[in-house]
């Protein structure tokens, strides 16, 4: 599975992933409830093939995909996956983020765990910076 992939689940739009470009970033997300996946220009090589997905996520609480973004900008202390994002993608123009807006936060959650399953059943394992299924 590879970000091309993702076109057929509304994934189309690219915006670059990094500290420099956040402000550009915030102003194109949604509000709305979605997921949202994070693309690396290098292909990385999993068990089972290659793929340019980093991470898939969704923002499935009342205040949405924006919202969600913007926490890995200014993590917490607690937020262990909002500060691993932003140690890796740091200052870096290898990374871009797409996202698909869904009507109701069930509708995200229910996609990511598709997207996912789907994932782990053609690499054999997750995303690599997904530690574990939604």
């Amino acid at each position: 599975m590879k970000s091309r992939d993702m076109a057929d689940y509304g994934f189309v739009h690219w915006v670059p992933f990094n500290r420099s470009n956040v402000r550009e970033l915030l102003e194109r997300t949604p509000e709305e409830p979605g997921v949202y996946v994070i693309r690396r220009a290098t292909p990385i090589t999993r068990r089972s093939g290659e793929s340019d997905i980093v991470y898939i996520g969704s923002a499935a609480n009342e205040r949405g995909l924006r919202t969600r973004l913007r926490h890995y900008f200014h993590p917490g202390p607690t937020q262990r996956t909002n500060q691993r994002i932003l140690t890796l993608m740091g200052d870096s123009q290898d990374f871009e983020v797409s996202f698909a807006v869904l009507p109701v936060r069930s509708a995200a959650r229910a996609l990511e765990g598709e997207l996912l399953g789907r994932y782990e059943k053609e690499h054999d394992e997750l995303p690599p910076e997904n530690h574990r299924r939604a």
